[in-house]
């Protein structure tokens, strides 16, 4: 239909005994070591409770996508921990269809997502409390309610977070392409601010060129040409960024930080190329350019619920006025395995979400 080292329970063991309801499958994907996901990701099958504690839900699982940190997660390379056995999945949208009887803030048919990593979202059914979840608007597809917080979400606390912009005022990022990147572009637009895109030569290199400059950015260039003289021609005429965006690291977050303005800033939210970001000297005292980090989890934790609900507002605001698009590629729950692999295919462009309904 549609198209991270602290330890924590995600749902493998540590049930407290309740009765079973036997008339509605649950199919969970559940890991008992870390590992490669192919070879530790087992699909079980699990009862569904009947009954609930007095602050428990039960959530019927709609949508959950494959992101890169789940698979970091699951790997044991994640900043987050997990309690073995766990159920995976950081992120997804469910409909209520139960509450205890001291749930206030819920009520059936609500939609929610998990309020903090650890829920475990690949399965049919899951059970919560109340304060594991948080309630998301109903007005947009399922499909955007499952991915809106994980992704979208970096990109607006990136362009809200580090640097005071204005409008007209640019920003550089690597990785263009990544769910995040295009997130950038679009709220980037939304603000008024101009954007330079740099990502890898792949060979729809064209296609993903036109699909990010459809989106509203300004300049798409690959790796390879952001390291030419051609590239500083191109960008001079431009206000210099006060912003540098890095998901990949190594060489290519180099580049970045040659290109910002004096006092500018580098913010480094990923690491898909595995080196080490490498920054000159010279950057550092006479740009007096400030390197920073960050990771949504923290984000979460460290703020409340109702700053978290007015960050998914404003980027639901912009799904409904049509400011903000994602690239999904739906999959049935039954073919896990072949999503997963879809997953992990090298320059695939589109998010693969998992369909969790039967």
């Amino acid at each position: 239909m549609f198209a991270r080292a602290i330890r924590l329970s995600l749902g493998g063991r540590g049930m407290l005994a309740r009765s079973f309801a036997t008339a509605r499958d649950n199919n969970v994907v559940r890991y008992s070591a870390s590992g490669s996901p192919q070879a530790v990701l087992k699909v079980e099958k699990e009862q569904v409770p009947s009954s609930l504690s007095g602050n428990e839900v039960l959530v019927k699982m709609l949508a959950a996508p494959i992101n890169p940190a789940d698979i970091n997660m699951i790997e044991g390379v994640y900043g987050v921990k997990p309690e073995l056995p766990a159920i995976a999945g950081l992120e997804g949208v469910g409909e209520v269809s139960k509450v205890g009887s001291s749930v206030k803030g819920l009520q059936v048919g609500d939609r929610v997502i998990p309020a903090k990593a650890g829920f475990g979202t690949w399965r049919n059914y899951a059970v919560g409390t109340e304060d594991s979840l948080h309630k998301i608007s109903k007005d947009i597809p399922v499909e955007y309610a499952a991915t809106l917080s994980v992704n979208p979400s970096t990109a607006l606390r990136l362009l809200t977070d580090f640097e005071t912009l204005k409008e007209g005022d640019v920003v550089i990022q690597n990785g263009a392409n990544s769910m995040v990147g295009c997130a950038v572009i679009q709220i980037a637009k939304s603000r008024g601010l101009k954007t330079i895109n740099i990502i890898r030569e792949r060979p729809d290199f064209d296609a993903t060129v036109e699909r990010l400059k459809s989106y509203g950015g300004d300049i798409v260039v690959s790796e390879k040409y952001a390291r030419t003289p051609q590239f500083k021609r191109l960008i001079a005429d431009m206000t210099k960024p006060r912003l540098a965006l890095n998901c990949v690291g190594g060489d290519s977050a180099t580049e970045l930080a040659r290109t910002l303005a004096e006092g500018g800033t580098l913010v480094t939210y990923g690491g898909m190329s595995r080196q080490p970001v490498s920054i000159p000297t010279s950057l550092l005292i006479f740009k007096d350019i400030k390197l920073r980090g960050f990771w949504l989890t923290r984000w979460v934790k460290e703020h409340s619920s109702s700053e978290r609900t007015a960050m998914l507002a404003t980027l639901t605001d912009l799904v409904k006025s049509q400011k903000l698009r994602l690239h999904i590629e739906a999959h049935k729950f039954s073919d896990f395995q072949g999503a997963l692999r879809r997953s992990t295919e090298p320059f695939r462009d589109r998010k693969v979400l998992l369909e969790l309904t039967h």
